[in-house]
């Protein structure tokens, strides 16, 4: 076979390449073509998909001499019929290289076309020995690729409701701490009247940390807010704003470092609803330590 093939002639037999149909010297003929042909390269690489597909997806079937035969000769008699509506010549079968030629057609013409029914003849085969068992397995791989996606959105469902939980219990540990731990400092705020607000702070001095709790503490004033004083000796430190719920509970937390023996009261003013770098207001619960 001349390596000078023409591009018609590569892709008439890319078929019977990706089914492996062919011999040494066609296959590197073909070959030396696809390597320079990005258009051949695409197609070859489709048909080798495609048959990869049915053949994994066909089960194997064990078959006599005379059901081989009986496949066979009906495969060549409808690649008969097909040609006899044209008028290519009558053709010849090849029992040891299965190829079907037309008589007298110069030896690559028979060469090409042997090889493109031989390509055609084996997809036959494949589609009706594999079909349902490609649809099976195609079925299944479906099936099981959406079960995985499943899964894993499952997964990472869960990841994040455990992430949650325990970003939750440790922010419950660490107030628990907060509360009890042995460095830890109380002082009760009050006020006077038997509904009047009450309150506690909780000064974790190991590592900084405030709690403020308080009961029957009544709405702010519209445009106002109520706001957490840490009293030293020579300063008043701001801890925050807040407002408490519906009921009158408070709960609210910080963080400022502050020398133990520094602390000389706690209390709470109202001021205006963006807080005050000063107190503007007698407090209206204070502890002293």
């Amino acid at each position: 076979m001349s390596d000078e093939m023409t591009h018609d002639a590569a892709r008439e037999a890319l078929e019977a390449l990706a089914l492996d149909a062919l011999d040494a010297s066609e296959r590197d003929a073909i070959m030396a073509h696809v390597a320079g042909c990005a258009t051949c390269q695409s197609e070859l690489a489709a048909l080798e998909n495609t048959a990869g597909e049915l053949a994994l997806a066909a089960a194997p079937l064990a078959m006599g001499p005379g059901q081989r035969e009986r496949i066979r000769a009906r495969l060549v008699a409808r690649a008969a019929a097909d040609s006899g509506a044209s008028s290519v010549p009558p053709l010849r079968v090849d029992p040891v290289r299965a190829d079907v030629t037309p008589i007298g057609a110069a030896p690559s013409v028979r060469r090409w076309r042997g090889a493109s029914t031989w390509a055609a003849m084996a997809a036959s085969v494949i589609a009706l020995l594999g079909v349902g068992g490609y649809l099976k397995a195609r079925a299944e791989r479906d099936s099981l690729r959406e079960s995985v996606q499943m899964a894993a959105a499952e997964n990472g469902a869960r990841r994040v409701a455990m992430d949650s939980l325990r970003a939750s219990l440790e922010d419950r540990d660490r107030m628990i701490a907060n509360l009890t731990g042995a460095q830890v400092a109380v002082m009760t705020l009050a006020s006077a009247g038997p509904t009047a607000p009450t309150g506690r702070m909780f000064w974790d001095q190991a590592h900084d940390a405030w709690t403020f709790v308080a009961h029957h503490v009544p709405a702010p004033k519209p445009g106002r807010t109520y706001q957490l004083w840490l009293v030293t000796p020579t300063a008043k430190i701001s801890a925050g704003t807040f407002a408490p719920s519906p009921s009158g509970e408070v709960m609210m937390r910080a963080t400022y470092p502050l020398a133990k023996d520094s602390l000389a009261a706690v209390a709470v003013t109202d001021e205006p609803g963006a807080g005050s770098p000063q107190p503007t207001t007698a407090p209206f619960l204070v502890a002293s330590k």
